[in-house]
């Protein structure tokens, strides 16, 4: 009996320690709030979320959020990045790579920050998008840039320079 209770608090204790891979977690709209900004995210059409190598989740109403998080906080680096992740207009709630995701930045896109940038998976549906709506498409450091001259303060103000740099390299790999 003993060492059965001692094999089975092993094994709990070793199931404990194996997280496996970190992973995206659903948003839940209309009760999670932007850990940037701290607005409830309730448009289905946007939203984001880092995910760190650890883990730890980090969810957003907009892309312009997760960036500029990224930007501003020390603690995290591209090192501690599993994933950038964004919601594909064409296909609300979905979660998609963002640095793979073709961006549409466009004045008839109303996101949550102003950026009036929409991500889609499928090029197809970004270009049905443009050709109804109009506007400019943009790959995952094109839209750095952008928020990064929407928001010049956040380039200065105890940010880390460097970050944006390392966003971009994950672009390319």
């Amino acid at each position: 009996m003993r060492r059965l209770l001692a094999l089975s608090l092993l094994l709990g204790l070793f199931a404990a320690g194996c997280k496996g891979e970190p992973k995206p977690e659903p948003i839940e709209f209309g009760k999670d709030a932007c850990y940037w900004c701290k607005m409830t995210i309730t448009d289905q059409r946007f939203g984001a979320e880092l995910v760190t190598k650890k883990g730890k989740v980090y969810k957003y109403d907009d892309v312009a959020c997760m960036i500029n998080h990224f930007w501003e906080d020390p603690n995290i680096t591209e090192k501690d990045v599993a994933m950038f992740l964004v919601v594909d207009y064409a296909h609300p709630g979905k979660l998609i790579d963002a640095t793979k995701a073709v961006y549409i930045q466009s004045d008839q896109i109303h996101s949550p920050m102003a950026s009036d940038v929409a991500a889609f998976e499928n090029p197809e549906d970004a270009e049905a998008f443009l050709k109804k709506y109009g506007g400019e498409i943009l790959n995952w450091s094109q839209v750095i840039d952008l928020v990064r001259k929407q928001n010049p303060m956040n380039m200065h103000h105890g940010g880390h320079n460097h970050q944006m740099h390392q966003m971009d390299e994950m672009q390319m790999k």
